[in-house]
Formats: structure tokens, C-alpha cells, sequence
């Protein structure tokens, strides 16, 4: 039996989709802050660049698991679509 919580938080499209703008949103913006502390000079310190390697290394952790659970989340919803 499926209540509220389940439907609203559970494996579902709007999930899916959610989970989609939200992960372009965060890098897109992340970007841009960047972007904006480079154009500021923060890559005239060795403390900076230091943060922005930093960045990138935790950046590529956020893409890798957004995207290992956008592509299990389609796996599954795909296999209940197959069950109708």
C-alpha cells in the first residue's frame, strides 16, 4: 500500500526529473561562483587555487552519484513500466 510519503518521496518521474534540473541548477551555479572568484583574483594565491582543486574534486563526486542514482532511479521505474 502506497501512502502520501511514498508517492510524494518515493521512486516516481517527478522525482526523476527533480533530481535532473536540481543537479544542472547546482553545477551551473556552483560554476558561476567560481567563475566570479577567479575573475576576483583567487587564482593569485596558492590558498586558492588549493580551494578550486578542491572544488573540482568534490564536483566530480556530486556528478558521479547524481548520476549513478538518476540512472538506477530510470532502471527501475522503466522495469515497473514494463510490469503494466
Amino acid at each position: 500500500m502506497k501512502n502520501w510519503k511514498s508517492r510524494l518521496f518515493g521512486d516516481n518521474h517527478i522525482n526523476f526529473y527533480g533530481w535532473c534540473v536540481a543537479g544542472v541548477v547546482v553545477l551551473g551555479g556552483s560554476l558561476w561562483y567560481v567563475k566570479r572568484a577567479v575573475n576576483i583574483g583567487a587564482t593569485g594565491t596558492s590558498d586558492g587555487l588549493l580551494l578550486i582543486a578542491i572544488y573540482f574534486v568534490l564536483l566530480g563526486h556530486f556528478a558521479i552519484a547524481l548520476h549513478n542514482y538518476v540512472a538506477s532511479l530510470a532502471r527501475k521505474l522503466e522495469a515497473d513500466d514494463e510490469r503494466r
